[in-house]
């Protein structure tokens, strides 16, 4: 979905406009996107959720299954609508993205410098003649400040499940037609190892408000099946989000 990714600065794009382009087309080869913990629930109903690890920052990451191929994302269709009820937050935030600041209360607003969605020439100016943010550019800010507090909420939620030793690797192969398709580098919650927590580790996940999640992430596995067929029905109208 992000193909240059770059700091914002009003030095470098104090001429930048945002043109309002409906639809999700930026998306449509988006195989997998980023969740959030406190999407997981919603997210649940319509998308397999699996982890990835996040070596970089020493975490794993939700994320929901769009597609079984790189370049496959079986909710956008030819029109660019998205065909489900729920779109992630991440997507939703496009063509803005936060990228991790050197201090943990800080994060960088970056946008995707080749998105058709910027312009010079026509739009909505995302800094005035004086350099500071426009009601536009503030209004991304504050969704992307949302998300960044939920990022932390996020990594601490994964790094719990991996301190409890709870992540196992998933492969699974899909048959579509003649092919078989193999979702693998992905990891699941080992139902086994959870049942076997003693009972305070458990009690840990609750008080956090995170035993929902962890089981929301389990039966969203059965949507794989949606998946099997190159052709996901349509969810309904998505309404707005947060």
């Amino acid at each position: 979905m992000f193909r240059q990714v770059v700091a914002l600065n009003v030095r470098r794009h104090a001429a930048l406009r945002l043109r309002a382009l409906p639809g999700f087309a930026h998306a449509a080869g988006l195989h997998m996107a980023a969740l959030m913990q406190a999407e997981i629930v919603r997210a649940s109903a319509l998308y397999p959720i699996v982890f990835v690890e996040d070596r970089d920052n020493d975490t794993f990451r939700p994320m929901a299954l769009l597609g079984l191929v790189q370049g496959e994302n079986l909710f956008v269709d030819a029109a660019g609508q998205w065909r489900a009820s729920y779109i992630p937050a991440v997507v939703r935030a496009y063509p803005f993205a936060l990228a991790r600041a050197h201090r943990p209360d800080r994060f960088t607003v970056c946008i995707d410098a080749d998105s058709a969605q910027l312009s010079v020439s026509e739009g909505t100016p995302l800094f005035d003649d004086t350099g500071l943010p426009t009601a536009a550019l503030e209004e991304a800010k504050a969704f992307l400040g949302g998300l960044w507090r939920m990022q932390l909420q996020t990594d601490a939620f994964a790094r719990a499940l991996a301190e409890r030793n709870l992540f196992t690797p998933f492969t699974v192969g899909v048959q579509r037609g003649d092919q078989t398709l193999e979702v693998s580098g992905a990891y699941v919650v080992n139902e086994q190892r959870l049942e076997g927590l003693p009972d305070e580790r458990v009690l840990e996940l609750r008080q956090r408000g995170w035993l929902s999640s962890v089981y929301a992430h389990l039966t969203s596995l059965l949507q794989m099946e949606r998946l099997e067929s190159a052709a996901v029905p349509p969810t309904g109208a998505c309404q707005p989000c947060a």
